[in-house]
């Protein structure tokens, strides 16, 4: 791993910042940016879809008010919320979950997340007829029907996810707000003090060097992404997010 980010960083633009380019054909995605292990922001790869439109505070209070949904709940009572975040589940109905968001200000404490997914999937299923093909051809990356290989997350502004990986490849497709990332390369997992499963130790981005010191190797890269654009993010990828707005958005498994 250290020797791949040490050839990496021959390249003077290493990891200063993501690409930020139209949705390119299929097979220039690929080349470019799949097979190099490379995040990007893709843009106008959604533009068709009915979800860019519809999907809003009040599509999701009217329209599937009445959904029986679960969240996680009181997630500020822990600091290490992400990790046990089975403890923190609570059923609702959408309707009481869109009005907090609306009403209670910024907040970390509430989260519709993929770990929620098996009781949502059934109540919001009919949203998923408002997704369509990502850009052209790219359907055939995705390793299952998309609606059983995509996740759904929605949250008030200031959400925040610690520091983690994933394990597969990712395409996070922003339908409503913005939010503001921290990519930090794969290959750097050496000095990421990666202590259980996927998540890192480290309180990112508050880094104490004395404590963490191996961190000063690392070269984080910050992005934003609005409604309407796509995040690449390749398996093996350390990221932290928060929210700058109400937000809605969707992550789908690739490859």
């Amino acid at each position: 791993m250290a020797t791949c980010d040490h050839l990496a960083r021959l390249d003077p633009g290493y990891n200063q910042q993501l690409d930020v380019i139209d949705t390119p054909v299929f097979e220039e995605f690929i080349k470019n940016y799949y097979s190099k292990h490379k995040p990007v922001v893709l843009q106008n790869g959604i533009e068709h879809w009915p979800a860019l439109k519809k999907w809003s505070p009040q599509y999701f209070a009217e329209v599937l008010g009445t959904a029986e949904i679960q969240v996680q709940f009181d997630r500020e009572s822990d600091a290490l919320f992400e990790r046990h975040s089975d403890k923190y589940r609570k059923s609702m109905r959408m309707s009481e979950f869109v009005d907090m968001i609306e009403n209670d200000g910024e907040s970390n404490n509430y989260y519709m997340t993929a770990n929620n997914t098996q009781q949502n999937v059934d109540a919001i299923k009919s949203a998923f007829a408002d997704i369509e093909d990502f850009g052209d051809g790219y359907r055939q990356l995705f390793a299952d029907d998309p609606a059983f290989s995509t996740y759904f997350w929605m949250g008030p502004k200031g959400t925040f996810t610690p520091l983690h990986h994933d394990l597969t490849n990712n395409m996070l497709v922003q339908i409503y707000g913005r939010k503001k990332g921290t990519l930090i390369p794969a290959w750097q997992v050496p000095w990421m003090y990666n202590d259980l499963h996927v998540y890192s130790e480290v309180d990112f981005p508050n880094v104490n060097l004395k404590t963490h010191p191996l961190m000063q190797h690392v070269t984080p890269v910050e992005v934003t992404i609005a409604a309407g654009d796509a995040l690449f993010i390749p398996i093996g990828w350390w990221r932290c997010v928060v929210y700058s707005d109400w937000m809605v958005a969707l992550r789908g498994r690739i490859g």
